[in-house]
């Protein structure tokens, strides 16, 4: 890859601009951000992940699809490239109150060749991340021909030699296999950062995670606490091939004496998108008492009930079916951009996205996340939900809602406003 490439420090005043990191005195990236939930805002859906190499280097991952990309043989080679620029800036998030976090920048230009067969490219980035350090990272990805841009956010934590950013997922032709999430059919490697390792152990667990609780709840859903149906253990080497047919969850470690490890999920091959009848019908619960709720479930027929549901709030079958791809849409959104320990909708933010759509703004620190939804009259103010990123053994960024805030106002509203056949808008109430 050939790329220019610049290391710049940012003090205090920069940073106040850009980013601060910890649970005090708490900065964070402000802006018009909730394209970094909608998949309308760009032609690019970029995947990314991180592997750590060493003490001093992590690599980034960054995987386009080639049928995003605008591909162009107007250069000297004659050949169908894309271009792509990448630019990055790293912020040091270990320290609660430091005021002069020192960042990494770096731009990246790649032009890079695209075959006829190729469904996707990769970017392998090298990121200055020291052990024992945790940052936040927020990449930018231009296709320079169509002159679309993208941004995302992803935490690197080294505070664990045994946490899942220290294992990476690979095709068996060695490509990197992004994301938590495998299928029956997907064969792929691992690789551990710790390369003398002989063996390393699988623990599964088929229990399904339980679904969000209301904002009206005082109480979150409870945190995963993984206790395995079986546990085995596998002679490893960077080429063993991997198989994961049955779904449920899988938790990779090299030490059973830690709790840390990274987890795979199987939720089945039509995932993000459902399919199945249980699969739909139990979404329904957050816009249903719980004796409703507790009725569709001993249902004989379920698919029925759910079908009576939607005509029952809308009172037509066209506009049924509009509701019914607005909510199962945003269902299959939820999956895509929040799945962590469990399915993206059945998290706290894939509760909210589903019931009140795509935020205003997204505001994000190392630890939390605020979510803002405009009023539509200026002195109204904004409604706010707020996610704080809680520690899992289990990787990834697992976000919890802050219950017991003012948020907990419109939500009945806003279930009403689905049961009388209308996609919610805070936009509507004064």
């Amino acid at each position: 890859m050939q790329g220019i490439r610049s290391r710049i420090c940012l003090y205090a005043a920069v940073c106040t601009l850009l980013i601060a990191c910890g649970t005090s005195r708490k900065k964070q990236v402000k802006g018009n951000n909730p394209v970094l939930y909608n998949p309308a805002s760009s032609s690019l859906h970029p995947q990314m992940g991180v592997f750590h190499i060493s003490d001093e280097e992590s690599q980034l991952y960054i995987m386009l699809n080639t049928n995003e990309l605008i591909v162009n043989e107007a250069n000297a080679d004659h050949l169908p490239k894309a271009d792509i620029r990448i630019h990055y800036r790293l912020f040091d998030c270990t320290e609660i109150d430091n005021n002069k976090a020192v960042s990494d920048s770096a731009t990246f230009i790649n032009s890079i060749q695209v075959y006829s067969q190729q469904k996707t490219v990769v970017f392998p980035i090298p990121i200055p991340a020291l052990q024992g350090r945790r940052y936040i990272l927020l990449a930018q990805i231009t296709d320079l021909l169509r002159r679309n841009t993208v941004r995302q956010f992803v935490t690197i934590d080294k505070t664990n030699t045994f946490s899942e950013q220290n294992f990476r997922i690979t095709a068996m032709n060695g490509t990197p296999k992004l994301g938590k999430t495998v299928s029956e059919s997907d064969i792929f490697r691992i690789i551990c950062r710790q390369q003398s390792i002989s063996h390393i152990f699988i623990k599964y667990m088929s229990a399904p995670q339980e679904v969000s609780t209301s904002p009206l709840s005082p109480y979150p859903a409870p945190a995963l606490h993984f206790t395995p149906d079986t546990v085995w253990e596998q002679p490893y080497s960077p080429t063993t091939n991997f198989l994961f047919t049955r779904e449920g969850l899988y938790l990779i470690q090299i030490d059973t004496l830690q709790q840390e490890g990274m987890l795979l999920m199987n939720f089945g091959n039509a995932y993000p998108k459902e399919n199945q009848t249980a699969q739909l019908v139990t979404p329904i619960r957050y816009l249903m008492s719980a004796t409703e709720y507790q009725k569709l479930q001993a249902a004989g027929h379920p698919k029925k009930m759910m079908d009576d549901f939607w005509l029952a709030v809308t009172g037509s079958t066209d506009k049924a079916r509009m509701l019914i791809r607005v909510f199962y849409t945003r269902m299959s959104y939820a999956n895509q951009y929040f799945t962590d320990v469990k399915e993206g909708w059945k998290t706290d933010r894939g509760m909210v996205y589903m019931v009140y759509g795509l935020p205003d703004n997204v505001l994000k620190s190392f630890d939390s996340e605020t979510w803002e939804y405009n009023r539509s009259s200026r002195q109204a103010g904004t409604v706010t939900f707020i996610f704080d990123r809680k520690p899992t053994n289990y990787g990834g960024d697992y976000y919890v809602l802050r219950r017991n805030s003012p948020q907990s106002t419109y939500w009945s509203q806003a279930v009403d406003s689905w049961r009388n056949g209308r996609v919610f808008s805070l936009s509507e109430i004064e």
